[in-house]
């Protein structure tokens, strides 16, 4: 990674606890937490590409932080790089961990690459971009007691 993400990505996404003992998962491809309404949160690191390796450490990241119980997720995708197939299927399957995701994209080029995603890779739950956070939390808390 070639440093932290930029301020822009901290603030793009809210309730960011950076504290040392916040429950922030940091890898060096992103940071995944726990939101007060139980949500979990991911930023990936602005302008780096994700391999399956990520997609594993992140899954990791997300049944520590649920205790392996089916969650909603909110992806902040701004500045995000690209991510190889092996990575886009990994995470597409994931419904054993996830009962809806948010895909938040801040340019018409991640909006394609979203739409892409989710037209080539089919993911098994709810999936749905946005193009700001409010919307997006909106959307999943209609998930909230799902199975």
């Amino acid at each position: 990674m070639t440093g932290a993400p930029s301020d822009r990505t901290i603030r793009a996404t809210t309730e960011d606890p950076m504290g040392d003992d916040s429950g922030v998962i940091t890898h060096p491809k992103f940071r995944m937490w726990l939101r007060p309404d139980g949500i979990v949160a991911m930023v990936f690191a602005p302008r780096i590409a994700t391999d399956l390796a990520d997609a594993l450490a992140a899954v990791e990241a997300m049944a520590q932080l649920t205790r392996g119980r089916r969650s909603l997720l909110l992806v902040n995708l701004h500045g995000a790089g690209p991510q190889d197939r092996p990575a886009r299927a990994e995470f597409a399957r994931r419904d054993d961990l996830v009962s809806a995701v948010a895909l938040i994209v801040d340019t018409p080029l991640s909006r394609v690459l979203g739409n892409f995603f989710l037209s080539v890779n089919k993911p098994l739950y709810p999936t749905r971009l946005f193009d700001n956070e409010a919307p997006a939390v909106a959307w999943l808390r209609a998930f909230v007691g799902s199975p």
